[in-house]
């Protein structure tokens, strides 16, 4: 499926939404699940990028919460100036219809922005993934 230049145009802008600083310490307060997750899925010889992706995927997480909240009230605020609705009957119709596709917006651009700094990003999450867990370290 080709992709027009206005999604990739779109995709680039909504790249910026990612907080790139929250990446590692987004893995650090996962380490315990993400190890799990990996030791789930060793027979699969999959690379570590794959693995972070699907991780990603299954729990549906947003790098930074804060960021991610504030981008979504960005989102329902220009919906309303937009139509000039009543604001809690907007949010509360916003929500039902937009939220769960703007969670999967969400996580397939991280994905996206995993893929533009594997380089960077996998010696990192291997280092972490190598540090002692809390149970041997005691």
């Amino acid at each position: 499926m080709a992709v027009d230049e206005e999604t990739k145009r779109k995709d680039a802008l909504e790249l910026f939404q990612v907080d790139t600083e929250a990446i590692l310490p987004f893995f650090q307060s996962h380490i315990a699940e993400l190890r799990q997750f990996i030791k789930e899925r060793e027979g699969e010889n999959l690379s570590l990028l794959v693995l972070l992706k699907q991780f990603i995927r299954v729990y549906r997480l947003p790098f930074n919460m804060q960021r991610y909240m504030e981008v979504q009230r960005q989102y329902i605020q220009e919906k309303l100036e937009s139509e000039n609705l009543d604001r809690q009957q907007a949010v509360s119709h916003w929500i039902q219809e937009n939220a769960s596709h703007h969670r999967d917006r969400m996580i397939q651009l991280q994905c996206l922005y995993l893929e533009k700094i594997k380089d960077k990003l996998i010696p990192e999450v291997q280092a972490l993934l190598l540090e002692p867990t809390e149970a041997s370290a005691s």
